[in-house]
């Protein structure tokens, strides 16, 4: 135990050791006070987006008598985020470590590497899961006078969440891993390991989503008239979210007992499994890692040939290769994007067709709502708004290229040009995500071709203004030195500014919504596109104007 203490203390150093150095902030004795007042108000920013939203749903839904909802709501987002934040993490954490190499010839067993490696992505999630899960869950428990014992249960409760998916992706990896040394291309390898894991989650998700799908539109029926009820709906899923939901909804201490045992004990069972699987797998997945495949290569040289008269084709091409070649950069910039909204659709179309009874049906019962309005669209636009927060590919497009940027400055090409040419990959992808999430919003609600017409353009529009505008925040931070890829996107502040642009669109949608509240959807919507048109020309012109100024940091 004291070995595994003391790795876990090791490893969290690492981890989190000379963050904002690591993340191209300036720590120097005079500017210390910048990233404490930048972090500052990004957590006070964000703090107050996450008890905004709360707050109006938790009314919504009381309104209704459906309160509980909620919690289910929030225990199934954590859920959800443990899993995507796991599957991009857990490779490079348990695999890709810096420091692992140090470790093989030291006296340490792999039980106790592999439960400090756990520690670390552990306490990772529950820093995410204080803002998403505690605060929402707190702001619930007084706008509905709970007692003190809702919120010791709830503090179990947020702890345990998160355990179970970290294990059971981590031992999928460990299994995987495990055939690295089988490969000469290691980075194909690492490549691969992403999608076999990805498709193993995709598919426990499918058939572990099927438990609520017998639903009869009398139960649902009866989920409507009785208060409470409709939480049952997020439930099914995954066991242990459950038991979590009925231990935090239920009026009975001796059932939120019990069904906080039957989690414990299921945990307690898996993470055995996890540290034998570790004891026999991990050193030889390690080993091959290390030293079982070639060096991850990329060129950036381009030929003369990719300068021809179809310049717009050949340089995105050119990017696109870049991306292909090298592994890390697919999978860190690119892959989220499109397996992100998959895993959602895959998980959470089920719910929606529990039997013959729709969702469109169950909102129209809920007060004759029409679906096809402002409101439903912006929350629409929100969620891709959410799926654009993963795309890497515009904030990291000078960064990739490291030492070589400079090459930008040499060839007979305008700055300007090559700049539009870096984030077209981004906008493709945005397209991707969008046109993915009103396949769902059309599955779902059911609305109107030229209303996804609408939306799509709209979306798009949205799309180009955040590709542009992270492309200038790459610019002026540029991160060039760097001697693995890994650091472009994980010690890389820059990624930050995805989330925020996300979130301030966001708000911005929601605020329009409130102001024009009972205009016309397609009104509503031209506005939307409109405002967003204008920043977009705003922000592409200061690129245009100040191209030049903008490439003085690559060097």
């Amino acid at each position: 135990m004291k070995k595994i203490i003391q790795l876990t203390k090791v490893f969290l150093k690492n981890y989190f050791d000379n963050f904002n150095m690591k993340m191209g902030m300036n720590l120097s004795s005079k500017k210390k006070i910048f990233p404490i007042i930048l972090y500052l108000i990004l957590f006070i920013y964000l703090v107050g987006i996450v008890i905004i939203l709360s707050y109006n749903l938790i009314v919504i839904l009381k309104a209704i008598h459906q309160e509980t909802v909620f919690i289910g709501l929030i225990l199934f987002m954590i859920l959800g985020f443990t899993i995507i934040q796991t599957i991009f993490s857990s490779i490079n954490i348990l695999y890709f470590s810096k420091d692992s190499e140090y470790l093989l010839p030291l006296p340490i067993k792999p039980y106790q590497i592999i439960t400090a490696r756990f520690n670390v992505m552990l306490i990772s999630e529950y820093l995410v899961i204080s803002l998403i899960g505690l605060i929402p869950l707190i702001l619930y428990g007084i706008l509905t006078s709970a007692g003190v014992i809702y919120y010791l249960i709830m503090i179990i409760t947020l702890l345990l969440i998160p355990i179970l998916p970290i294990l059971l992706i981590s031992i999928i990896v460990i299994i995987i891993m495990n055939f690295a040394r089988l490969t000469k291309n290691r980075g194909r390898f690492q490549l691969i390991a992403y999608l076999i894991l990805l498709i193993a989650i995709i598919g426990l998700s499918v058939a572990t989503s099927g438990m609520n799908e017998n639903i009869s539109n009398e139960e649902m029926a009866h989920m409507l008239l009785n208060a409470n009820s409709m939480v049952d709906l997020v439930k099914g899923y995954f066991l242990p979210l459950d038991f979590l939901i009925s231990a935090l909804t239920t009026n009975s201490y001796s059932i939120a007992i019990l069904e906080i045992f039957k989690t414990v004990i299921l945990t307690v069972v898996v993470f055995i499994a996890y540290l034998v699987i570790a004891e026999k797998f991990y050193f030889h997945g390690l080993v091959g890692n290390l030293f079982g495949g070639g060096a991850l290569k990329s060129s950036k040289i381009l030929s003369e040939k990719q300068y021809s008269s179809k310049l717009f084709k050949s340089y995105i091409g050119k990017e696109f290769k870049i991306l292909y070649r090298n592994h890390i950069f697919l999978i860190q910039c690119l892959l989220p994007a499109i397996f992100i909204p998959i895993i959602m659709l895959v998980v959470t179309l089920p719910s929606f067709n529990n039997g013959n009874m729709e969702l469109t049906e169950l909102v129209n019962q809920l007060g004759n709502f029409n679906i096809n309005s402002l409101l439903v669209c912006s929350i629409i636009l929100g969620l891709i708004q959410f799926f654009s927060m993963f795309i890497y590919i515009s904030i990291t497009a000078i960064s990739r290229d490291g030492n070589n940027a400079n090459f930008i400055k040499y060839i007979p090409v305008s700055l300007y040009k090559q700049y539009i040419y870096k984030i077209v990959l981004n906008v493709i992808m945005n397209i991707v995500t969008i046109i993915i999430t009103l396949f769902l919003a059309w599955f779902i609600f059911k609305l109107p071709i030229i209303t996804l017409i609408v939306l799509f353009i709209v979306a798009t529009i949205i799309a180009i203004f955040q590709s542009i505008l992270m492309i200038i925040i790459d610019l002026k931070r540029p991160k060039l030195n760097w001697d693995f890829e890994y650091a472009v996107v994980k010690q890389n502040l820059n990624l930050v500014f995805p989330m925020l642009l996300g979130l301030l669109n966001i708000l911005v949608i929601a605020l329009i919504v409130l102001l024009f509240e009972n205009i016309n959807v397609y009104l509503g919507l031209i506005i939307i596109g409109i405002i967003f048109l204008i920043f977009t020309i705003i922000t592409n012109n200061y690129l245009y104007k100040n191209q030049f100024k903008l490439a003085e940091k690559i060097i």
